[in-house]
């Protein structure tokens, strides 16, 4: 049987796509490229390379909307979902190989969902320009 190439499943966002574990979301913030705007900072990290994989391992994505930053959990998710959307149809090819992370600063308005999409793109171009950090620990030196 002849496997057909359907561009519908290529369009997928599936589990291979998330960040699913603490240990995936403190990798990140342990060791990060980072650019930060006005209502999102990214958060990228090249991700670690599994012996015996012959391609490119697909890119990451993990969304952190905080109770604060946006107040309903309704306009929550429908972040997250916008997010989520915006890194399927114009992110994914460009985030090969890479972890992301995107955290919500603040709730950006209802009407400005094309300079999200802006802001977004161009704060991952940027950190993957820029070299990785070490994460700082917060709290009291003794």
């Amino acid at each position: 049987m002849k496997s057909e190439h359907n561009p519908a499943v290529d369009c997928a966002f599936g589990p291979e796509h998330r960040l699913h574990s603490n240990r995936d979301y403190g990798r990140i913030f342990h060791r990060q490229q980072k650019a930060a705007g006005r209502h999102t900072v990214v958060l990228l990290m090249p991700r670690p390379r599994r012996s015996g994989s012959g391609g490119p391992q697909p890119g990451r994505l993990g969304v952190m909307i905080g109770a604060k930053a946006v107040k309903t959990a309704v306009r929550r998710h429908q972040l997250k979902r916008w997010l989520r959307e915006l890194f399927r149809t114009r992110l994914k090819a460009t985030l090969i190989g890479h972890d992301c992370v995107v955290l919500l600063r603040n709730d950006p308005p209802e009407d400005c969902h094309a300079r999200l999409d802006e802001e977004v793109s161009g704060l991952v171009t940027k950190a993957l320009t820029t070299t990785a950090q070490p994460g700082q620990r917060g709290g009291r030196r003794r």
